[in-house]
This record gives C-alpha cells, sequence and structure tokens, in this order.
C-alpha cells in the first residue's frame, strides 16, 4: 500500500503515545477487505514522527529521512539531505536535518503530497484522511463542490479540508525549524522546440524509454507485474523491458474488465492476451464484473481507497477484488503506463480544458448558472494552469496533461491502488517528459511519435479497438444504483450541505435504464466521420454538452458520503486511543 504521514513539532516533542496514533492511522487506512495486511512502519524520535501504511517493499529510510517510490537513476543518488540531489523517479520524498525539513513531489506529482501547517504543528501525508484523523479535526471546504460537479474530481488546488494544501507538481517545500515558516519552489514545466531531425527526436524518445525500462531490472518480478492493455502505452513498455533487459521469465502481465471482453477480437482483453503471448511472457486476465456484494459496500469501498479524489467507478465495480486479489497473492506493486506523450488535435481552450478533464461549470448547458442560483463558491482557473503569454497553443494543451491531468486525476486514480499495493510509472520519467517536451507539436499530437515508435516493433499484433469495461453511464442507471444515489441525496444528512432547490434539480435529472440516445444516428454517423478539429468546433459553438445526470448524482452523492467519511475520521482516533485508555484503567483496577 505504502501511504504516508510525516510530522513535525515546533516546541516540543511528541508525547510517548504518539506512536500507538500513528499505528492506529495506519490501521484505519487499510481497505476492509484486506484480512491480513503487510505491516506498517512507524518511526517517532523527539520532534519529529512518521508512519508508512502497509509497507510494499517501496519505502527507503535514512535516519529520519525517506524516500517512498522508485527512481530511474542508473547510478546510486544522495536523497537524504535537504536542497541537494532532486532525483528522477515516481516518489513522495521526505528529508530532514537539524535546520529543515523538506518535502518534495516529483515532476509530474504521480504521488499526491498535501500538507497543514500552524504555529505548533507540521503535517504532511499522501493521504488527507491521515492528516484529518491525525489533527482530530474536520473544516469542510465548499470550494471543493463546483469542481467535483464540473470534472469529478476536487480539482486542481483544492482538499476536502480548507487547511489542507496539495504540493505543486516539482516542488520542493521547506520547513525552517527556528523561524518555523514554510517556502515553497517549483521548476516550470516548459515546453521548448529542439530543432531535430525526426528521427533524431524518435531515437531521443527511444533512448529514454529504454533508460526507464533498464532501470526496472533493480524489481523482483516475482512480486511485480505489469497491467497490459491493447494500446500503445504499456505496450511499449513491455517490449522495452524486452530490448533493454530482457523479458525475464517470470514477469507476469494482467489485464481486468468484463468477463465477456476477453473473447471480443479487437477488445483489451484480447489483444493484450495476444500480444504477451507472442512477446513470451505470461498473462492472467481479472474480471471487473459486478461484486455480489451490496451497492453500498462497493461504493463505499471505492470512497474509501480513493479519498473521494475522482469519480471513475466503472473499474471498480467489482468492489476492488483484483486489488485485493494481487494484494493476497503476494503482489507488491505494477508496472504502469501512465505517460504525458501528447494530446489529441483541439480547436480552442474549451476543448483543451475538455481533453484534461478540467472543465468548468460554465461550459456545461446544466451546470453553467448553478454557482449564482445556489450561491456556490466562484470556480475560475488558477493563472499559472492559464496559456501563459507567448506560449503556444499546443504547448499549453499538452502542460495542462502535465501540470493538472496528471497529478490531478491519474495521480487520484493511482490513490486506490496505493490502498493495497505500489506502482511505478516509467513512462512519466523525468528523462522521458524532458525529451517529449523539446518535440514540435506535430509529433507530440495524439502521441505522434510514441505511436510512430512502437508499431516499429516486434510484435506486430493490432492494437484493440475497444474497452473491457462497462460503460459508467450504464452502470449508474441501474435502479439500485439509482435508488441509492437518490437515497443519499434527499437524506436528512445532504439537507445539511445542499437546499432542497439543488437536491431537487439533481434528482430530476436523473434516468433509469440505459442511455436510447447513444443509440447512433445518422446525423450522429455523418458527425463521426468529419475531421477533429470540425468536431471541435461544433462542440464550442453550437452543441454545448450537459454532463449526464446520473453522473452529476453521482459526483453529488460521492460529496454527501466523503463529508460524512472525513467527519467520522476526525473522531475515529481520538475514540480509538480513549478505548485504550479505558481498556488499560481496567485492566488495573
Amino acid at each position: 500500500m505504502s501511504k504516508i504521514l510525516y510530522a513535525c513539532s515546533r516546541n516540543s516533542g511528541f508525547s510517548a503515545d504518539t506512536k500507538e496514533k500513528l499505528n492506529d492511522i495506519c490501521n484505519q487506512l487499510v481497505p476492509d477487505n484486506i484480512d491480513a495486511p503487510k505491516p506498517h512502519v512507524v518511526r517517532v524520535e523527539d520532534d519529529l514522527a512518521y508512519a508508512v501504511c502497509m509497507d510494499s517493499g517501496a519505502l527507503q529510510e535514512s535516519r529520519m529521512s525517506l524516500l517512498l517510490g522508485f527512481l530511474y537513476e542508473k547510478n546510486k543518488v544522495s536523497w537524504d539531505k535537504p536542497r541537494t540531489c532532486y532525483p528522477d523517479g515516481n516518489y513522495a520524498l521526505f528529508r530532514v536535518d537539524e535546520a529543515e525539513l523538506e518535502v518534495v513531489s516529483d515532476c509530474v506529482g504521480t504521488r499526491t503530497v498535501w500538507y497543514y501547517h500552524d504555529e505548533e504543528i507540521f503535517v504532511a501525508s499522501t493521504s488527507q484522511r491521515a492528516i484529518i484523523m491525525f489533527l482530530g479535526t474536520f473544516e469542510f471546504d465548499e470550494r471543493v463542490i463546483p469542481w467535483m460537479l464540473s470534472t469529478g474530481s476536487l480539482g486542481p488546488q483544492f482538499s476536502w479540508d480548507k487547511r489542507i494544501k496539495r504540493l505543486s507538481v516539482d516542488s520542493s517545500l521547506s520547513l525552517d525549524k527556528k523561524s518555523w515558516l514554510v517556502s515553497i519552489t517549483q521548476a516550470p514545466i516548459d515546453f521548448s522546440v529542439v530543432d531535430r531531425e525526426t528521427e533524431d527526436h524518435k531515437k531521443l524518445l527511444a533512448d529514454s524509454i529504454g533508460q526507464a525500462a533498464e532501470s526496472l531490472e533493480r524489481i523482483d518480478f516475482e512480486r511485480w507485474v505489469l497491467p497490459l492493455s491493447g494500446g500503445y502505452d504499456s505496450r511499449g513498455i513491455l517490449l522495452f523491458i524486452k530490448k533493454t533487459i530482457g523479458a525475464p521469465d517470470n514477469l507476469k502481465a494482467i489485464t481486468w474488465g468484463l468477463e465477456k471482453s476477453q473473447y471480443e477480437n479487437d477488445n483489451d482483453a484480447y489483444v493484450a492476451k495476444e500480444l504477451a503471448r507472442s512477446v513470451g511472457v505470461q498473462h492472467k486476465y481479472y474480471y471487473t464484473d459486478i461484486s455480489p456484494e451490496p451497492l453500498e459496500v462497493i461504493f463505499d469501498r471505492f470512497l474509501f481507497c480513493s479519498e473521494g479524489r475522482v469519480d471513475h467507478i466503472a473499474g471498480y465495480m467489482d468492489g476492488m477484488d483484483i486489488w485485493k486479489q494481487l494484494h493476497d497473492e503476494g503482489v507488491n506493486g505494477v508496472i504502469r503506463g501512465d505517460e504525458g506523450f501528447g494530446e489529441l488535435p483541439s480547436s480552442s481552450e474549451l476543448n483543451v480544458r475538455n481533453l484534461a478533464g478540467c472543465g468548468l461549470c460554465s461550459d456545461y448547458k446544466n451546470l453553467s448558472q448553478v454557482i449564482n442560483e445556489f450561491g456556490f463558491p466562484p470556480q475560475e482557473m488558477p493563472v499559472e494552469l492559464r496559456q501563459k503569454e507567448g506560449e503556444a497553443f499546443y504547448a499549453w494543451r499538452d502542460r495542462l496533461h502535465q501540470e493538472y491531468r496528471i497529478p490531478t486525476i491519474l495521480a487520484a486514480l493511482s490513490d486506490i491502488k496505493y490502498s493495497y499495493l505500489e506502482q511505478v510509472n516509467p513512462l512519466l520519467s523525468r528523462s522521458v517528459l524532458d525529451a517529449v517536451r523539446s518535440f514540435p507539436d506535430d509529433l507530440r499530437t495524439d502521441k505522434y511519435l510514441l505511436k510512430n515508435l512502437v508499431e516499429s516493433m516486434e510484435p506486430r499484433v493490432p492494437f484493440a479497438l475497444k474497452s473491457a469495461n462497462a460503460n459508467p453511464k450504464d452502470i449508474l442507471r441501474e435502479k439500485e444504483c439509482v435508488d441509492l444515489m437518490k437515497s443519499e441525496i434527499t437524506s436528512n444528512y445532504s439537507a445539511e450541505l445542499f437546499s432542497s432547490g439543488f437536491v431537487n434539480r439533481i434528482i430530476s435529472e436523473i434516468k433509469v435504464g440505459k442511455d436510447e440516445s447513444r443509440r447512433q444516428s445518422i446525423k450522429g454517423l455523418v458527425i463521426s466521420f468529419l475531421p477533429t478539429s470540425i468536431k471541435n468546433r461544433l462542440r464550442d459553438t453550437v452543441a454545448r454538452r450537459s454532463v449526464d445526470g446520473n453522473v452529476l448524482a453521482f459526483r453529488v452523492f460521492m460529496i454527501i458520503k466523503m463529508h460524512k467519511m472525513l467527519t467520522s475520521d476526525a473522531y475515529r482516533v481520538v475514540r480509538s486511543q480513549q478505548y485504550l485508555v479505558d481498556e488499560a484503567r481496567a485492566a488495573t483496577s
């Protein structure tokens, strides 16, 4: 699993019960379907304390400094001293000396770090829930509501608690222990085209991916697996592993999706199996068909593991059974294919934001007036995420993917996996992304150069055309799901958060049964053959989209359930500690 909490006290050392408190927080982060969790790591030393929940072997410790994640450096680097080396890798880094504590995020924030700072305590963690449990209080931040409605995420800046902040990508936070002041520096994401021949760009990309793949030789493939789809990214990792270190006999590829998907020739599931067979590695297919457990249990577990950061429920309707199985089989981690090679063609600011999953309420027909009508906090793009003066349009498009989508959406999806095991993303190494940032627009658009590179490699197994997972809108239109969402949205608890007018609006847009409007019409068929640029222009100027009513209801459902969970978390450890005290007193009486 490996979620971490790191704390520093200003004026005094931590008390004797801090270790017990941290252990209890770790226990509260273990999913309910894990029977035998891996051991936690807890350290307390004077004014410093940290806890790592279910260490899966990705933890490096040096005194009270620690690195959680994986490095792609060829040679051993000294990472444990503040303000020294900022290594290439996927990690959260905490390092300390007598004068300062430094917290470092990697180059695209693959592992989100949250932090809290007041006059007495500094706490940083990869889990918002852990910070709230440590503090023993929760202060809901209403600014997340518009972002959750329009994007199904917490947005680019906010957390569930108004006091907790997110460390930006490629950033260093320094806490001066004497002055107790925090300072943050961030390396800018800069797309600056270098003049090379196309073949030289291609060679640079191949070399950088090869370097990252070669570093995976340090991984114990008995305990790590490669999720394999029918697309380009995971295939690229597999083929570069084969090219650089050979396909290890114990390398295992896995794919997941609906049971029926594995028999469809152009499906992710079918293609991945054929690719694994052609390369000569083991392959296993896991079903994500809906779990027989009560739907509320499935949803609650999804929110527990994701901490409500993202609404992508479709791939987790098995009740996290895939991840439980992998944990129980002794798997320590997965080698993921998240990437930043370049987005689809774009024709407008609106289209760029939609591609990144960064739509505003004002972009959608059924949300355009919701902020003013129901008194929600204002919503706007942060200045640093807007197109800069002199910045090329497609450079901004791809910067937004790396500076917003990866740390906000993809990192949130990673949080789900971190509840069970570890994860590395070799295509998000600094060397790979530095190469991509030097390519011209045409070689980045729609991952052109990456696709060209992977297509040139053996074996030439066809690529998939269909996903192996269910359509999320179909899931949310099932009657059982609709009833559950309506019950929560119209509850007394909901009334403390939302007005009756807003609740009625959300309820009125919910539908039961499959979406008949998705059937292909003549008009839809014609539009599907139009160039992407024309389709984008039509969406921008003629057919402004709406958020599906059931998707919107699920997002409101998430807000209510997370408010409940975090309110409970704030008192959970306090209650647990009191229980232990009472037990100890009873034992001595």
